[in-house]
């Protein structure tokens, strides 16, 4: 399969990879990915540190992004979820 993605597709990619791996998954890249333990504790509490550490993952393994905001779903049962806009 051929694909040569653009610069903002190669962005957008490894923006949405760093949402999704969990910290410690990636071979010879442990630091890669979002931290498990900041899933648990109350909701509003893990919602700000998982805002914090895409922030971080974003700045540090995709410099190429800028993060324009964070928003967090929230679904009542504890469950969270992140999507990230770029500027």
């Amino acid at each position: 399969m051929f694909w040569d993605p653009t610069t903002e597709e190669e962005i957008l990619q490894n923006v949405q990879s760093l949402t999704v791996v969990a910290q410690g998954t990636q071979s010879f890249a442990r630091a890669l990915g979002m931290p498990i333990q900041l899933l648990d504790g109350p909701e509003q509490v893990a919602a700000a540190r998982i805002g914090a550490a895409l922030n971080t993952q974003i700045r540090t393994y995709e410099p190429r992004a800028t993060v324009a905001r964070i928003i967090m779903a929230r679904d009542g049962n504890g469950q969270l979820r992140p999507t990230v806009r770029l500027a």
